[in-house]
């Protein structure tokens, strides 16, 4: 065979090599690849080369996951996909939030410990390290979900959709929905009007939303949710920290609209509103009341 038609020929079943490693070359292309074979030693080394790689790829011993973080980068990859669900509803930008990015950076050194004990028996040091950077995990999971409430709050705030009631006493009804009582504030001296209410998804977590217009024509929004599942206190640095009462309350602007937010007894409260700072922590300090 010249050496013209013998690159030709290889050049034929190049392509096909893989495949008839692995069986899956259908049987007639099978048989004019081996009768190639027979003649061109290139061809049949390459073969041979591929065989003895997919061996030593089946011996190899594959890292072992844990489970708790497997089900950490699925739960983090499936709120990544509602965010992307999210925004292409909202039709509008927004840049991935800082909690994610460094929770998803947890995740990969989580994913790097593991990939480094696989060479090598596992020693305390280790198992350190793994529990630390599943503790920043956590810590990351927690401050994202922190920032994920505040920018739906003035998301809703700026876009609002319409109540889901306008009875303040059908409020008790959202409590199994949110986990803590939900009530329509008393602000006591600060004239308020109900406007309504509905119950608000973010991701996993649900939130009352409580819609009021205050001193006139001031709308203000409130989320009622369960601070143990967001901590308020991981609102700072978004949020700047005051102590009003003896009770510390989280004051600060966003995309132009004041917020406030505190917690009492495991009852999260924050608001909206275009409103000043000053005026923003006296209502959420007269909700909690």
């Amino acid at each position: 065979m010249s050496a013209a038609k013998s690159i030709e020929s290889c050049s034929r079943f190049d392509y096909a090599l893989s495949a008839y490693v692995d069986g899956e070359l259908d049987p007639d292309h099978a048989v004019d690849l081996e009768s190639h074979l027979v003649q061109c030693p290139p061809c049949f080394e390459q073969v041979r080369l591929l065989r003895s790689l997919r061996t030593s790829l089946k011996r190899a011993r594959p890292a072992a996951c844990p489970d708790a973080l497997r089900a950490r980068v699925a739960a983090a990859m499936a709120h990544e996909q509602a965010r992307d669900s999210a925004h292409a509803v909202e039709a509008r930008p927004r840049l991935v939030h800082r909690g994610y990015a460094i929770a998803l950076a947890a995740a990969a050194g989580v994913v790097f410990v593991v990939g480094v004990a696989r060479q090598r028996d596992a020693t305390p040091s280790d198992a350190a390290r793994a529990d630390a950077a599943r503790a920043a995990f956590d810590r990351a999971a927690s401050n994202e979900s922190v920032e994920v409430l505040l920018d739906d709050l003035v998301t809703q705030h700026a876009q609002p959709l319409p109540p889901e009631t306008t009875n303040p006493e059908d409020l008790p009804r959202f409590d199994p929905f949110v986990g803590v009582p939900v009530r329509r504030p008393a602000f006591q001296s600060i004239p308020a009007n109900f406007m309504g209410a509905r119950v608000h998804t973010m991701r996993d977590r649900r939130a009352a939303l409580l819609q009021f217009v205050v001193r006139g024509n001031h709308r203000v929004t409130f989320y009622l949710f369960n601070s143990r599942a967001v901590p308020v206190q991981k609102a700072e640095p978004i949020l700047q920290p005051r102590v009003v009462r003896e009770r510390p309350v989280y004051v600060g602007n966003i995309n132009g609209y004041s917020v406030a937010a505190a917690e009492r007894s495991g009852v999260g409260y924050a608001l909206a509103s275009d409103l000043g700072d000053d005026v923003s922590t006296q209502l959420v300090l007269a909700a909690m009341q």
